[in-house]
């Protein structure tokens, strides 16, 4: 098998409100940084305007490349826009540092919410707030080097936490209980699985898909799919195939596998197990909180650990949990507001239950 080069998306990180000039003086302020900064701007689909002014101000800056987009082609749906994005970044912005990107508040993408006086409300509805950064606070007074450190600092912390994995997100299983194949979820009119792809390149700057041939009008064009070497083997088979593709890789590299069925999965709960992520154990799982069970598919498994699933597939012992437990995983705990994010939707019931969660009134927004 030839060496993989991988998607390398660059981080990305997206901003609410506030003003293009901002954006320009905060471009030229991490320019100034040494980062390379791409931009991603959008116009509404059907617009007559080629590109927005903004864009020639984003170049000016130091921003290279800028993109000009549309929101979406005409019955694209909803989740049109945010898929674009991935494959936008993935093919014009791989030499970046980082990608800024405007709107796409309803992504998985981290968001700075500029401007707070106005949008500090608009934010409790937004997935992934990391920053309210009020312009006319007497506090900062709009002070660009500040928000130029707090990006700095954020890409800092994004790229100790991918490095040396990718993303695999597991799309096998019957779905008998769900009565529809899991790789066409939907949630709040968004493809799941296009949702936990965004999510983990984002994170990862690569994600693949493993196990059944998915949907792929949900999913971002710029992600790969592989099926099993060895068809049938539940999990624990997608898990090898994912880390024998992941071996390929110059350097290797380990596997952040997650199921195609975990719609709730946030960034805050794959924030938190790639920071426990332990890399002299062969795999790194989290502890439920409320049921103290082990979740073996939201989970780090190590190149190392590969010769030893390998092994259990020979021998056809296939639970992943046990795998975790005699090869003394370690074991992540995680606080008790994230547990609802590690829910599973096996069936109808379940989905609709997780959807109830996720509204926006329901939504957890950290600070």
């Amino acid at each position: 098998m030839a060496r993989l080069a991988g998607m390398e998306l660059p981080p990305i990180l997206c901003f609410s409100g506030g003003s293009g000039g901002l954006i320009e003086r905060l471009t030229a302020a991490l320019a100034g940084r040494g980062l390379r900064v791409g931009a991603v701007r959008y116009r509404p689909c059907g617009s007559t305007g080629c590109v927005p002014p903004e864009a020639y101000g984003l170049a000016r800056a130091g921003a290279n490349p800028v993109i000009v987009a549309t929101a979406g082609a005409p019955g694209g749906g909803k989740g049109a826009r945010r898929a674009m994005l991935l494959d936008v970044a993935s093919a014009s912005c791989g030499a970046c540092d980082l990608v800024l990107a405007d709107g796409c508040t309803k992504s998985t993408h981290d968001k700075v919410v500029l401007d707070g006086r106005q949008d500090a409300n608009g934010a409790a509805g937004m997935e992934s707030v990391r920053l309210v950064f009020d312009t006319g606070s007497r506090a900062n007074g709009g002070d660009v080097d500040t928000l130029a450190a707090w990006v700095s600092d954020w890409l800092g912390r994004r790229l100790v936490l991918r490095d040396g994995l990718i993303g695999a997100v597991l799309t096998g299983g019957g779905s008998r209980r769900m009565g529809v194949e899991k790789t066409r979820l939907q949630l709040q009119g968004r493809g799941v699985l296009g949702r936990l792809c965004e999510l983990l390149a984002d994170r990862l700057g690569e994600v693949l898909l493993v196990g059944r041939r998915p949907a792929w009008r949900h999913v971002p064009a710029c992600v790969r799919w592989h099926g099993d070497f060895q068809p049938g083997l539940g999990p624990l088979g997608g898990i090898s195939t994912a880390l024998r593709l992941a071996a390929e890789y110059d350097p290797p590299r380990g596997v952040c596998a997650v199921a195609c069925d975990m719609p709730a999965l946030g960034g805050e709960l794959l924030d938190h197990l790639l920071a426990g992520r332990n890399r002299q154990a062969p795999a790194t799982a989290p502890l439920h909180p409320r049921s103290g069970r082990i979740e073996p598919l939201l989970a780090v498994y190590e190149q190392h650990a590969r010769r030893s699933v390998e092994r259990n597939l020979a021998e056809d012992r296939l639970a992943v949990t046990d795998w975790l437990t005699e090869a003394r995983a370690h074991r992540l705990a995680v606080p008790d507001e994230l547990a609802d994010q590690l829910a599973n939707a096996n069936t109808p019931e379940e989905l609709h239950e997780i959807g109830a969660r996720l509204a926006p009134g329901n939504r957890h927004c950290p600070d």
